[in-house]
């Protein structure tokens, strides 16, 4: 698939996330922030899945595309989550930090594996 319809499909689910989001902003008594975080998750969660459909070969410097993409995906995913158990429950503002903290040593390790099994190690 080239770049100009990935990117079309990159678009389109973010509106769709956006949509999402100010539809339950609507629908429930949740602030104005819940818009933010449920289209932060849905977006995230569309951006790891397209990840796989973007070039694994990566430049002299920096990751592949589809490394960038995921670790993106993961992280965008992971602060929406982080922001819903903060609008909607009463979690502990350290719980969430290490939540936060946790997925991204998990998203380095997991890009770590990725990489080495490419180079051959």
């Amino acid at each position: 698939m080239d770049n100009r319809t990935l990117s079309a499909i990159t678009l389109g689910s973010f509106l769709i996330a956006l949509a999402i989001g100010i539809i339950v902003y609507v629908a429930t008594s949740y602030g104005i922030l819940i818009i933010l975080w449920i289209a932060l998750l849905i977006f995230g969660i569309a951006l790891l899945a397209l990840s796989f459909m973007y070039p694994t070969e990566s430049g002299k410097f920096g990751p592949s595309e589809s490394s960038f993409r995921m670790v993106w995906g993961i992280l965008l995913a992971v602060v929406g989550f982080v922001g819903l158990l903060y609008t909607m429950t009463d979690v502990n503002v350290w719980i969430l930090l290490a939540i936060i903290l946790i997925a991204v040593a998990v998203t380095g390790i997991i890009v770590a594996v990725k990489n080495g099994k490419k180079e051959g190690r």
